[in-house]
């Protein structure tokens, strides 16, 4: 999320920039070893084995683009989602990109990789068969494993959304190198470059199917909330009260530049769920990093919650003693936003902002409860033009109930 503000923030410079500038993408043109992949050399991996996919393809025999991922859980999905359209574009098959444990950002600028926070195969968190059948009907190979020594590009500015074929246009020129190799795409690419391949975007991210393990934890905490209210069904909603959150929020808001609905009826969120019509005899599934949150915020939202007599289900309690990283605890929170019957978020939380996305793709009802936009539009302009998900907007500190 931190990394999408600032994205927001330097784009909306380039735009007045962008006329003036000779170039909105900076690229370091040199395979130097000091710029090489601390992963090295590795062998493909399918779920749970240490044999390729016999649905991947060789990888001696393909060009390929293999790409880092970054930061949180939502995140690094975009990042996979800008780097299939990288690959695509430039008609070259993809290497699935390890998954991070630990994404979470110290500031704004720094980006958080497999150097930082360690990382684990693909196939451990998503069902790689699946993942590479739904590419290849959209023209995407995937491959076995990774290129020793990929040649790497280095995107050192980001590219203007005034210059869409900037990225795509130099690496087509580097069609004689055979693995090439980029740092984290999440951000990078224009809004009108994503939109030319939406149909492979749905399918792709249609296909993350979870790995056995984390499918059995989502089974297991829909179980426990049956359990808990004694219904099948449930809401799920993900609050953003933690305390770097709110610091965030600080720098966010600036209503001259659109950016005035980071924090909006978050004490008042019963009251955005009956105006929504929230059936209030379904649970409602409450999910945000507990152990970072304001413990007064988090009370006076979920007293407003149950004031309008919701059952808040918290999704601390549903964990049932699973160890889980911190990435890996926001994909079974994901999974379990997806699958819910309806889902409710803010809107300035990349997290909340993909799932709502792949709700509409899904035919699903989302909202966010925080009224105003969703800045991610601005990276995939897929959203619904009727605004039909937001809530009615309040300030930031309404003492409505």
């Amino acid at each position: 999320m931190l990394m999408m503000v600032l994205m927001w923030s330097r784009y909306r410079q380039s735009l007045s920039l962008g006329a003036s500038s000779d170039s909105s993408l900076a690229v370091l043109d040199s395979g130097s070893s000091s710029t090489r992949s601390s992963t090295g050399s590795s062998s493909g991996s399918s779920v749970n084995s240490s044999e390729p996919s016999a649905l991947l393809g060789p990888l001696d025999a393909a060009n390929t683009l293999q790409f880092d991922v970054c930061n949180g859980f939502t995140n690094q999905r975009i990042a996979l989602m800008s780097g299939l359209v990288l690959a695509a574009e430039t008609n070259r098959s993809v290497v699935l990109p390890d998954w991070l444990l630990r994404g979470y950002m110290p500031d704004a600028v720094k980006y958080v990789t497999a150097d930082d926070g360690g990382a684990v195969p693909f196939g451990e968190w998503f069902d790689v068969d699946a993942f590479a059948t739904a590419l290849a009907a959209h023209g995407v190979r995937v491959v076995a494993g990774k290129a020793a020594e990929p040649w790497n590009v280095l995107i050192n500015a980001y590219d203007s959304q005034s210059k869409v074929n900037a990225i795509v246009a130099f690496l087509r020129k580097k069609r004689v190198r055979q693995h090439i190799k980029i740092n984290c795409p999440a951000f990078r690419l224009p809004g009108a470059l994503m939109a030319r391949h939406e149909a492979m975007l749905r399918a792709a991210a249609e296909a993350l199917r979870p790995a056995p393990r984390f499918a059995a934890l989502i089974e297991a905490r829909r179980r426990a909330v049956a359990a808990a209210s004694g219904t099948e069904g449930y809401n799920l909603l993900h609050l953003r009260v933690e305390k770097d959150w709110l610091a965030l929020c600080e720098w966010w808001q600036n209503p001259t530049e659109g950016r005035d609905n980071c924090m909006n009826n978050t004490a008042t969120v019963g009251r955005q769920l009956r105006r929504l019509g929230f059936p209030r005899e379904v649970p409602l599934v409450v999910v945000t990093s507990f152990p970072d949150a304001i413990p007064e915020a988090l009370s006076a939202t979920l007293k407003n919650i149950r004031d309008h007599k919701y059952q808040a289900v918290l999704g601390s309690e549903l964990a049932g003693g699973a160890e889980l990283s911190r990435e890996e605890s926001a994909l079974v929170d994901y999974y379990l936003g997806l699958q819910a019957d309806k889902f409710i978020g803010n809107s300035v939380s990349t997290f909340t902002a993909f799932i709502i996305l792949e709700r509409q793709w899904l035919g699903r009802p989302a909202y966010h409860y925080n009224g105003g936009h969703i800045p991610l539009e601005l990276f995939f302009p897929f959203y619904a033009k009727d605004n039909a998900t937001a809530a009615v907007p309040e300030a930031a500190g309404s003492s409505q109930t």
